[in-house]
């Protein structure tokens, strides 16, 4: 089921697996970026969500400042009932690295986990 979409975000939940989807699309500015973030966490405040799947395989780099926004809602996302998280990664090489250093500098707890394609993510997802 479609929940919001914008020229950058899709979001989309599987009411059965309970997985809100998150697909990004090109580049995002700062208010674009932050209001898919936003909406991803007014969803799950409002939903019954487990897992999140964030596909950033089409996705073009953010600023720092907008990467510190995203990991500062982590946290509400996971007090809200989220129980693990999966990134596709970016087939952009330059987004790749900003993914990675982000990954790097805020510790991803061990219900973070990167991955090269949505089935490996789904399997993985499914094990908490």
């Amino acid at each position: 089921m479609n929940v919001f979409s914008s020229p950058v975000i899709a979001l989309e939940y599987d009411d059965i697996k309970k997985v809100l989807y998150q697909n990004w699309n090109g580049f995002a500015s700062s208010i674009q970026f932050r209001e898919g973030i936003d909406q991803s966490l007014a969803f799950v405040k409002n939903n019954e969500v487990k897992y999140i799947v964030s596909n950033t395989s089409a996705q073009r780099p953010v600023g720092p400042e907008d990467s510190k926004y995203a990991a500062s809602v982590m946290p509400h996302l996971f007090a809200n009932g989220v129980k693990a998280m999966a990134f596709i990664m970016p087939k952009n090489v330059i987004t790749k690295l900003a993914l990675s250093s982000f990954a790097k500098d805020q510790g991803m707890p061990p219900n973070v986990k990167y991955f090269d394609d949505l089935a490996e993510a789904e399997k993985w997802l499914f094990t908490f």
